[in-house]
């Protein structure tokens, strides 16, 4: 074998190396994606959806509308504010789940809560996947949610109720 055919099936081993890696790396990166799916699926499954602590009865027969009864909810989560008197507030976190940096494992609530006590009165739960992509974009991340049944609005319109039956 003479310098220039062995030089070449050096050039050759490294190529296939490096595609070996790359086609390895999108692999694992697949595969996270399919796990983190069925994680946010599983615990959809456990604890997501819509729970109800205790109704509250709105005053002078108003319906569950947070922007127009600003009197009534506040429109950030948090009764920390004394300027503010409104006795509920409305609003939600998203909380990353692990350390995993892409993909990424979501736990996004939205409680309702009243202020004279901070008591949570109800809360919607799901769980998403942010990230996952091979390469990066400059457009939106994909990404994945669990079906839960109910949503965030079914969740305010149960708990807050116009009359006291």
């Amino acid at each position: 074998m003479n310098k220039y055919q062995q030089g070449r099936s050096i050039i050759g081993m490294l190529f296939l190396s490096i595609v070996a890696c790359f086609l390895s790396y999108i692999g694992v990166i697949k595969l996270r994606v399919f796990l983190m799916d069925w994680e946010a699926d599983r615990l959809c499954a456990k604890e997501g959806g819509i729970h109800i602590y205790e109704k509250a009865y709105l005053p002078g027969g108003y319906a569950y509308n947070w922007t127009a009864n600003e009197k009534i909810f506040r429109r950030s989560f948090g009764c920390s504010n004394p300027d503010e008197h409104a006795p509920y507030a409305i609003g939600g976190t998203e909380i990353p789940i692990g350390r995993s940096v892409n993909p990424t494992l979501y736990k996004k609530i939205s409680y309702a809560m009243r202020c004279s006590d901070k008591k949570i009165l109800g809360e919607f739960v799901r769980y998403s996947r942010r990230g996952g992509r091979i390469t990066p974009t400059l457009g939106p991340d994909g990404g994945y949610d669990c079906k839960v049944l109910g949503d965030r609005l079914t969740m305010l319109e149960t708990v807050f109720s116009k009359e006291q039956p």
